[in-house]
């Protein structure tokens, strides 16, 4: 019996609140549910396996009322090229609102608190522990304009960022665990952007605008941002 077109392409696999991605396949994080505009998309490299996990209502899910977490982690599931594993939390803020902004730090501190509890959330500890690296980021949309926070904002993250890293020597500065997402449809290709960390990363959801994961953040690891 011959394969349909569609069952021959590789496609992204979605088990409950995890989507599997094969090497170099694409994938636009987004989030439905909440009408955000902002957006994400990943695409891996050669060599490279990784799941996409929801995290609010799929890993961590029956919150308080006013407890809130982060929307999304990427993490490495395997790396045949440097055999990294490596976390990237992420949070969606299509907002112009620095209030707002500024929340979203909170939110990937406490996911980060949330995973490290064994007993109430056994199966998301493996996502924050053993790792190499864990990075964050707070993604904007391509119609809005992401506010830049001080350092005072995301001094404790990138703390505890640099905390839960193995390979924390190799880093420099800890603001490189931290970045901004910045989408743009005029973006032909993903670009690392800033003179200093936290960097930008500008994108878009086509053709080579995705961003390249993880190469994309070994390249703030190396400083080889665009001024």
């Amino acid at each position: 019996m011959k394969k349909s077109k569609k069952q021959g392409k590789k496609a992204a696999r979605k088990k409950s609140f995890v989507v599997e991605l094969a090497e170099k396949e694409k994938y636009k994080i987004e989030d439905v549910e909440h009408k955000s505009k902002a957006f994400v998309p990943i695409w891996t490299d050669a060599g490279v396996s990784a799941d996409i996990i929801q995290v609010d209502g799929g890993l961590i899910a029956e919150l308080s009322e006013g407890e809130h977490v982060c929307d999304n982690l990427i993490y490495t599931a395997e790396d045949r090229n440097t055999g990294l594993k490596i976390t990237w939390i992420v949070e969606l803020k299509g907002t112009k609102n620095e209030k707002e902004t500024k929340e979203a730090v909170g939110q990937i501190l406490e996911s980060i608190r949330y995973m490290q509890d064994q007993i109430k959330y056994p199966d998301a500890v493996k996502y924050i522990t053993d790792r190499d690296y864990v990075f964050a980021a707070v993604a904007g949309a391509p119609d809005k304009t992401l506010p830049v926070l001080n350092s005072d904002n995301i001094k404790m993250l990138c703390r505890k960022l640099r905390e839960k890293s193995k390979m924390r020597k190799n880093v420099k500065d800890m603001f490189m665990f931290f970045c901004y997402i910045r989408p743009n449809a005029h973006i032909k290709k993903a670009e690392l952007r800033g003179r200093r960390p936290p960097y930008e990363i500008w994108c878009y959801h086509h053709q080579d605008g995705y961003i390249p994961y993880p190469s994309m953040l070994m390249k703030i690891i190396e400083g080889k941002a665009q001024s």
